[in-house]
């Protein structure tokens, strides 16, 4: 379960990042207020699956010889 939530997580936050760049590089010009909500709202969305990335990757563990 927790690699589905990791591998979900990622391909949003792809589709995310790419499109919050698209927005900046060219139609940061011509944003209204309701734009700049709309970009802000997937600031937050991307910043939420980031954070689901975080807690769901996998954890280096030390082994007994490292220790």
């Amino acid at each position: 379960m927790k690699k589905i939530f990791f591998y979900v997580s990622l391909g949003l936050s792809i589709i995310l990042l790419i499109n919050i760049t698209t927005i900046l590089v060219s139609d940061f010009n011509r944003l209204t207020e309701y734009g700049y909500g709309y970009l802000v709202g997937k600031v937050i969305l991307f910043l939420i699956f980031g954070t689901i990335l975080l807690f769901t990757r996998k954890h280096k563990t030390k082994s007994k010889k490292e220790l």
